[in-house]
């Protein structure tokens, strides 16, 4: 009876060790380009109107033009001070512009993002917290201008 006991116990432990998802490290990003499922890039602004909150972390904090994930959007896997240039070769302007978010950034340390009102991290601020998504509240709606990979939201 010990014996079936300590099996069935071996066997429960090992089924979550068996459904954990596939990630992308930092590096294999770095070196493969990996993106969203959705096929948007970090790089390119282009639209992207769905997405899977599900998926695999990627490693950027992704903001969209227009609430829902539409029209062009923009991701950072880094700090960015000035959201003026963003996109492939810096050439849109996301400032003032962000209508839905998504942190799909790794979990653990700098896992959040704060969020400013002005270039240069500068005026108020609010915070994302990783693997969260959504509508930019109407308060902050068109209103944010940079944004810092912090460790902890504060809430």
């Amino acid at each position: 009876m010990a014996t079936f006991r300590t099996l069935l116990l071996a066997g429960a432990l090992a089924v979550p060790l068996l459904a954990v998802p596939a990630t992308v490290t930092a590096a294999e990003a770095a070196t493969t380009g990996a993106s969203l499922s959705t096929g948007a890039s970090a790089t390119t602004g282009e639209s992207a109107t769905t997405g899977e909150s599900g998926a695999a972390a990627d490693g950027n904090y992704w903001v969209w033009e227009d609430t829902n994930r539409g029209g062009h959007s923009c991701g950072w896997s880094g700090d960015d001070s000035d959201w003026r240039t963003c996109g492939a070769g810096g050439n849109f302007n996301m400032n003032d512009r962000a209508s839905s978010w998504w942190n799909n950034g790794y979990a653990g340390s700098f896992g959040d993002v704060r969020v400013y009102e002005n270039i240069g991290y500068g005026g108020a601020s609010t915070c994302a917290p990783n693997g969260g998504a959504g509508n930019v509240p109407w308060e902050w709606n068109d209103r944010i201008s940079s944004h810092k990979w912090v460790n902890n939201c504060g809430y």
